[in-house]
């Protein structure tokens, strides 16, 4: 068999922040090309769990494969299999793909897996384009998909795997699995036992050059070194709660294969890196005890995070660690279930500076308890106080499965259904919610853009970040983004 992985182009995704004009003062793009590793893992686990197989993997985002250009490569390829990753804001992309890989491979079996389907998977399998869908963690589920099919066997018997026919009957069928965000209304594929998945093969994607807006080099490789977060935010729609963590043995073990492949910093893209102190720790000392030295960054919690971890986070060559403040009372934070406080950012931040370890923050506005201009200027003075290395200031965005979108909808404020409508029938138009209670989308749009004016066009921060600059492809970075800034 000869298969195919796709992350398809995203010329069509929806944005989550459009002005009045319809226009995104900040683009996906604009945050740097991140590897899609939940499809590589995939691939990798079919490469050494099933033989016999020619294998390809395509990143149309990071190697500018747009969509007037797939049909060239499936040409090229000539897919027995193809498996395509997803995110809801992406179908219309997702559905184009699969119906120019239709054209140029009639004869080949189309799986969707990725997130959409967890999000909306009787609509994912009724979609006309795909053969079949994955439900859930893809390894196991996608390599006894393409096994059946090599042998000509009945794949609606694999745990995870549905088609348009056979997910009907679960669908009068009571089922909850609260190792999901939500109520999956379907049984889920998922690794319990992480360490038991081979590291993904980097060389697939070797060739491409991944990069972030806030790293130090344009070289950068993602690891993953647990699944999940079982916090509940309510504005949050990852869809894995519970944790589950890969040795520190195994980790660094990646961690120094990357290393010998030629990457130059390492990003770690968990949902959540620093679940204990403790485990942060283990980590540290793995990369200690092997005399790894290397710039790298994770997404943490300040409420995980002790002085001594900060310590051996700087010891290990921790170079930046993004945290979710998101906003700046304690009040604010209650009603989003953050389980931090202010008090605990301030710490955190402080702790991070004395120690040299960069900071970036992770902020929203347009909150629900935001209800005047004032309520959003008090916030964003609050991030400027905070005064982190890096800001990331986010609209609020309303998700499906989220509680706030839930709010949302009861309120009258969000549309009852329309995530459904738009995950059967994917057409240009549909748009992002926010929370217009107080103001509208292209209001909110103003404040984000004023928000990161104010916060990055600061004297001080200027020469503080001129000084602090390392290397040429962090001035690079930096002038585009003053050049966004400005104009």
């Amino acid at each position: 068999m000869r298969v195919l992985i796709l992350n398809p182009p995203a010329e069509h995704t929806i944005s989550e922040y459009p002005d009045s004009g319809g226009e995104s003062f900040i683009e996906t793009e604009d945050f740097g090309y991140f590897p899609p590793l939940g499809a590589l893992y995939v691939l990798s686990y079919l490469e050494k769990n099933s033989t016999g197989h020619d294998l390809f993997f395509k990143d149309c985002v990071a190697e500018k494969i747009s969509q007037a250009n797939l049909p060239q490569v499936i040409r090229a390829i000539r897919p027995d299999v193809v498996g395509i990753t997803s995110f809801t804001i992406s179908l219309i992309d997702v559905c184009q793909a699969a119906r120019t890989i239709r054209a140029a491979a009639p004869r080949a079996h189309l799986c969707l897996g990725g997130h959409h389907p967890i999000a909306f998977p009787f609509e994912a399998a009724a979609l006309a384009e795909f053969d079949s869908i994955v439900v859930g963690e893809g390894e196991k589920a996608f390599t006894d998909l393409v096994t059946t099919l090599a042998q000509g066997g009945d794949i609606t018997h694999i745990p995870g795997v549905y088609t348009a026919g056979s997910i009907q009957a679960w669908k009068h069928r009571v089922h909850k699995d609260n190792r999901f965000l939500g109520n999956l209304p379907v049984p889920a594929a998922y690794i319990e036992e992480v360490d038991s998945l081979p590291p993904p093969n980097r060389a697939y994607i070797r060739h491409i050059s991944y990069r972030s807006v806030v790293g130090v080099s344009g070289d950068l490789a993602t690891i993953i070194s647990s699944r999940g977060c079982p916090y509940k935010c309510t504005f949050c729609d990852v869809p894995y709660k519970k944790y589950r963590y890969r040795s520190a043995a195994q980790v660094v073990t990646e961690v120094e294969a990357c290393l010998d492949m030629g990457y130059r910093e390492i990003h770690f893209y968990d949902d959540l890196f620093n679940i204990t102190a403790r485990r942060v720790n283990d980590l540290c000392r793995e990369v200690a005890q092997r005399g790894l030295r290397f710039p790298w960054s994770f997404r943490g919690r300040v409420n995980a995070v002790t002085e001594q971890s900060l310590q051996l986070l700087k010891q290990a060559g921790c170079r930046l660690i993004s945290f979710g403040v998101e906003t700046g009372t304690d009040k604010g934070l209650r009603l989003l279930k953050k389980n931090t406080t202010v008090a605990q950012v301030q710490k955190v931040f402080r702790w991070c500076r004395q120690f040299g370890i960069k900071t970036l923050a992770d902020y929203m506005i347009g909150l629900p308890f935001e209800k005047t201009a004032v309520d959003i200027q008090k916030n964003i003075d609050f991030l400027v106080a905070l005064d982190p290395d890096y800001a990331q200031v986010s609209i609020l965005s309303l998700y499906p499965n989220t509680a706030l979108f839930q709010e949302a909808v009861d309120r009258g404020l969000v549309a009852k259904g329309k995530w459904e409508a738009f995950a059967r029938n994917p057409q240009p138009g549909f748009a992002v919610d926010h929370w217009e209670e107080f103001f509208t989308a292209g209001q909110l749009a103003e404040f984000q853009k004023k928000a990161y004016r104010q916060y990055y066009l600061r004297p001080a921060y200027v020469i503080r970040s001129v000084l602090n600059t390392r290397s040429l492809y962090e001035f690079k970075t930096k002038a585009a983004g003053l050049r966004k800034l400005l104009f």
